[in-house]
């Protein structure tokens, strides 16, 4: 102990003796080096050991340390900009060490940060000695994808549909926290009927999109609902429309992009648009979105940070969500949103934005003129949705509900067994209710809630008993309905408080309150085991009526319409028709006989018709239904004994009917008489065609009153039937046809010849005739033309022989010329038979021959005649001059 002792006081000696006033050099040129920062130091030997230099400063100033004061002290540290050392401040209980870096930043506890250490880092919380304790915010559920609390409570901040201290779980009636989804979850729709879901699985990504590669893609424009052209451009791959009078244009989506499209909420819908003019003039209208309900949201081109349109293609992209931020107008709940996308009916993307000139709309003007029409280009249309068993990016968006009593469906769209809609027909929508069937059945049908009825029971909600049974099926027990007492288990119904049931529908023909008589209008006896049969009245009685027949045999006894016997099948006496007719017109009617004609009985009654007919008992020669005529021939109906014969005679009347009062018949042209049997004067031929006219000549009868072969009396040397010439050799009619001058005489001689002549000529024709023979001769038909022509021209010879038709002609040239037309009539006769016979026999050339002779013959000789006749004319005419 004393050595311990001595060493310390050595110690403390050499100290002493060591150390330097910091004035007086340690030795010879020595100074303190402490940076301007201190004049004081003492001798350091370790500090000169190692660098030479043993002056250590001491009390350095402006918060400086070191050897040299060459340093900022312990927690401070040296600010770069002025050198000067500046307290760091770290704070106590965050930082490990109260020294900080040349930047001035502490050193950390855990979880700790700021320059001073002062505070919990993002993501940490609860400050203290130990540091800050991480919060464990989760990423995707964390606002702005960014892990953030409240530095005391340690309660993160989470996106607008997370909740939970750590943001890891979705709020009620929120599903599907993901990284990409702004607001952390998607709020279950479930058609309102539940708040709980989750991801439904099997479904990916997709898109439905219209490039415009190959056309139009069924894409439509209208202007104010009405369809205008739509362009295709082949060589850009756009649609494009053009406003008249510079109306807004909109594109028309088609129906792919339409329909249940719930899986594009929170997805975007895209498209590609450019203008074809400047100064653009957008509206709230610019996009539209329709439901089935005919509810809109809008939005303006230039929403959610879109460019306005220009004649440069722009990509505009639109959220399909409620959130404000994203401007769609009305503003919906995120259900009623859905609501709209879940049955889309239209997608409208306004295609025209030409600037409206306000002078334009108040006044006309040519400067309106020149504003030119607006033009949209349309292309690269995209929704973005999610289909079941597609292939792709898993879409986790989709929802799978988890549906309350009474419903199931993915979506709860549709009613548990035991559940129907509310109102019925009502939809997807609509609540599912409890079916209510008196507990007579389990189950109804899910739209209309009608009951699946048990126990007997009918109606929508059971609250009747089926056909056939009685109760009350309200009780809500299995045997409220019990069968009815009924034949073919009929309905009954229950009266008042009577507990018997009284059958309500008995079987047709049956009445009282078990159907055991027989209604009426039918007969039987339903309790001794005849059945009720319908009185079988042919319809001849009153419907209105009761007791219309006997109840027991079923005899009519109520008969109308005419009608009488036991079923009313027959007209009563003196009535007609058919008593079994539907049709009212054939009935029975009264009987119409004309008593003149009709037969009597003996009582002097008129005997009845015929009850099928009508027809009357006539009396002789009387006809008719109702006895009211004369038969064909007969007549006088009024005498009452029948009609008489008329007695038309047959060959001067028209028939054998004559009038039914007076008798006279119908007689022919020319017949008189009562009966038609006599010509009337002057009428002549009695027969079938009638009397003809008698006609005889005034001048040359002696009456004008004919025979009954028409020839008339004539006066002497006049002949003919109407006594109208002289005879031959005779003339001058007026003064009793004197004789003709004796030259005429000649002329008869000659006719006469002429006579025998053509008589020899038709005989010859007729062997031709009766006896034709083939021949082979070519010439033939040559032949008989010649003899045709021969013919004709002794036609017209004799014709030119009788002068011209202005002459005078005495009668005996009017015979002549007879014959000369019956020789016409022979040549045309002799034409047809050539022709009929076709060829004749070398016979018939002979004949042919002779016939010629003949002919030659007779013009020789009618030349001749000619002359004479022309000679005689003159002599005549002398004569008489």
């Amino acid at each position: 102990m004393k050595l311990i002792g001595y060493l310390i006081l050595v110690n403390v000696m050499i100290s002493t003796s060591s150390r330097w006033d910091g004035i007086l050099p340690w030795y010879s040129g020595s100074t303190c080096n402490c940076n301007g920062y201190s004049e004081r130091c003492f001798f350091d030997k370790e500090l000169y050991k190692i660098t030479g230099h043993g002056g250590h400063c001491l009390d350095c100033r402006a918060n400086r340390d070191g050897p040299n004061c060459e340093r900022c002290r312990e927690n401070y540290y040296q600010h770069p900009e002025d050198n000067y050392c500046v307290a760091c401040n770290c704070n106590e209980i965050g930082s490990r060490s109260l020294q900080c870096n040349s930047e001035g930043k502490c050193q950390c506890k855990p979880g700790v940060t700021g320059d001073k250490c002062d505070r919990c880092a993002a993501n940490y919380y609860n400050f203290g000695s130990y540091g800050c304790i991480s919060c464990e915010c989760n990423p995707p559920g964390s606002l702005m994808n960014a892990p953030n609390c409240d530095p005391v409570s340690g309660v993160c901040i989470c996106k607008e549909n997370v909740e939970g201290k750590r943001c890891r779980v979705c709020k009620p009636g929120f599903f599907n926290l993901a990284t990409d989804n702004e607001f952390g979850c998607t709020p279950c729709f479930c058609y309102g009927h539940s708040s709980v879901c989750r991801p439904a699985t099997g479904y990916s990504k997709v898109i439905i999109e219209s490039m415009f590669v190959r056309g139009a893609e069924r894409w439509r424009a209208t202007i104010a609902g009405n369809s205008i052209p739509l362009h295709y451009d082949p060589l850009t791959q756009t649609i494009y429309a053009t406003a008249l009078d510079r109306d807004n244009v909109y594109f028309i989506a088609p129906d792919r992009f339409l329909g249940d499209q719930r899986a594009s909420y929170n997805q975007d819908l895209s498209f590609t648009l450019r203008i074809g003019e400047a100064g653009p003039a957008p509206t709230i209208r610019d996009i539209i979105l329709e439901g089935a309900n005919g509810e809109q949201i809008t939005q303006p081109i230039f929403g959610q940070n879109n460019y306005l349109p220009s004649v440069t293609p722009h990509e505009y992209r639109f959220k399909l969500h409620e959130h404000p931020s994203y401007g769609w107008e009305p503003r919906l709940s995120s259900r009623a949103f859905m609501s709209i996308l879940s049955n889309l009916t239209a997608i409208k993307i306004r295609g025209t934005y030409t600037h409206q000139d306000k002078n334009c709309i108040y006044e006309v003007s040519n400067a309106c003129s020149f504003f030119p029409a607006g033009r949209g280009f349309l292309d690269d249309v995209k929704l973005e949705t999610a289909l079941r068993g597609a292939a792709g990016e898993t879409a986790d968006w989709v929802e799978h509900c988890q549906c309350p009593h009474g419903y199931v469906g993915q979506f709860c769209e549709s009613c548990a067994p035991g559940f129907h809609h509310d109102p019925p027909n009502g939809g997807p929508f609509a609540l599912c209710v409890p079916c209510n069937c008196n507990n007579h059945a389990d189950i109804c049908e899910a739209e209309t809630g009608q009951c699946i009825c048990e126990h007997n029971t009918a109606g929508s909600n059971c609250e009747l008993c089926k056909r056939g049974y009685y109760g009350h099926p309200l009780k809500g027990t299995s045997d409220d309905c019990k069968p009815c007492p009924c034949p073919d288990n009929g309905p009954c119904i229950l009266l008042g408080n009577n507990p018997d049931p009284i059958c309500s529908e008995c079987p047709l023909g049956r009445t009282g309150p078990r159907c055991e008589t027989c209604s009426d209008g039918y007969f039987g006896n339903p309790e001794k085991g005849i059945a009720c049969r319908p009185c079988d009245c042919n319809n001849n009685i009153d419907l209105n009526a009761v007791r219309n027949c006997n109840h027991e045999t079923g005899e009519c006894l109520k008969c109308v319409n005419n009608t009488a016997g036991f079923h009313c099948e027959e007209c009563l006496s003196g009535y007609y028709g058919d008593a079994l007719s539907d049709r009212k017109e054939d009935g029975c009617k009264l009987c119409q006989c004309f008593p003149p004609g009709t037969v009597e009985l003996n009582d002097g009654r008129v005997a009845p018709c015929e009850q099928l007919t009508g027809h009357c008992t006539c009396k002789p020669h009387v006809t008719g239904r109702n006895c009211d005529k004369c038969e064909e021939g007969y007549y006088h109906i009024l005498s009452g004994e029948g009609c008489v014969p008329c007695n038309c005679d047959t060959e001067g009347s028209y028939n054998r009917t004559c009038n039914p009062v007076t008798g006279q018949c119908e007689c022919r042209p020319g017949i008189t008489g009562q009966h038609c049997d006599v010509c009337v004067s002057y009428q002549y031929g009695f027969s079938r065609e009638g009397c003809k006219p008698c006609d005889c000549d005034n001048i040359g009868s002696q009456d004008l009153q004919c025979d009954a072969s028409g020839q008339c009396p004539c006066f002497p040397n006049v002949e003919g039937r109407r006594c109208d010439r002289c005879k031959e050799n005779k003339h001058n009619r007026q003064n009793g046809c004197v004789d003709c001058p004796d030259c005429y005489n000649l002329v008869q001689a000659a006719a006469n010849s002429h006579r025998e002549r053509l008589a020899e000529l038709e005989n010859t024709l007729k062997k031709i005739n009766s006896s034709p023979t083939v021949i082979k001769d070519s010439d033939f038909e040559k032949e008989l033309k010649n003899v045709q022509d021969k013919v004709k021209n002794l036609l017209q010879i004799a014709k030119q022989g009788s002068g011209s038709e202005n002459k005078t002609l005495v009668e005996q040239l009017d015979e002549l010329r007879d014959q000369l037309n019956e020789i016409e009539e022979i040549a045309q006769t002799v034409n047809l038979t050539a022709f009929d016979a076709h060829k004749t026999t070398s016979e018939g050339l002979m004949n042919i021959d002779e016939a010629e002779k003949v002919l030659d013959k007779i013009h020789a000789q009618l030349t001749v005649r000619i002359i004479l006749i022309r000679f005689c004319e003159i002599k005549f005419t002398k004569i008489h001059v």
